[in-house]
């Protein structure tokens, strides 16, 4: 039976602004390649301890038609794409000369529909404030050979750019968060039903978004 979530009375006033903040979402994916590792755990507890709220949580079959909606077949997204990929070359001293950013951009959507379909993805919905500034940190730059130390990427994996051209697949770097706040909202609609998103209440949320808590006497 699936549970419902439950409906929130937004304040007015001055608490209405913390309260925009607490509320912010954003999705964060454990791609195969952390699945196949046993990573989950560890993803889930580094988001854990960083203070932010799980409120979905989804085992999924990724589908050609999924990773498609994912990953826009739009010019904007092979541009942004193939521009990670082009200063990571330059960075490393390679020509770029002729290379064109949406060229790459598409070699890699064409990678990640192929290397991706059929295989299991764990899709999460973390809230709190500045859940998709925090989330992006947590998990460390899309590039794992450059993140830092620290990150989830820059801890637990030995990819890079070189080693996925080298094998003609996506990058295997373990984890997926959202980009922005609008991304979010979207994934979040791609990933799940309304119904599936679970407000609670945590203990922990009393200490990090009010002031009067703590006193000993």
């Amino acid at each position: 039976m699936a549970l419902r979530g439950l409906r929130v009375q937004i304040p007015s006033g001055p608490l209405k602004e913390v309260f925009l903040m607490q509320n912010e979402k954003t999705v964060v994916a454990v791609k195969p390649d952390g699945i196949q590792r046993h990573l989950v755990g560890e993803v889930i507890k580094r988001f854990e301890q960083r203070g932010l709220k799980l409120v979905a949580c989804k085992l999924c079959a990724m589908t050609g038609e999924k990773i498609s909606a994912q990953y826009p077949d739009e010019d904007w997204w092979y541009k942004s794409n193939g521009e990670k990929i082009m200063d990571n070359m330059k960075a490393r001293g390679q020509d770029i000369k002729g290379l064109n950013p949406i060229d790459l951009g598409k070699r890699t959507r064409e990678r990640l529909i192929k290397g991706y379909a059929g295989k299991p993805i764990l899709v999460m919905v973390w809230q709190g404030a500045n859940a998709v500034t925090v989330a992006r940190k947590v998990i460390g730059a899309t590039n794992p050979l450059t993140a830092d130390v620290g990150t989830i990427r820059g801890d637990f994996t030995i990819e890079s750019y070189e080693l996925a051209d080298s094998l003609d697949e996506p990058i295997r770097n373990i984890v997926h968060a959202s980009g922005s706040v609008r991304e979010a909202k979207e994934e979040i609609k791609l990933w799940f039903n309304k119904g599936e998103l679970i407000e609670y209440p945590l203990l922990v949320e009393t200490v990090l978004y009010s002031s009067n808590w703590g006193h000993i006497c």
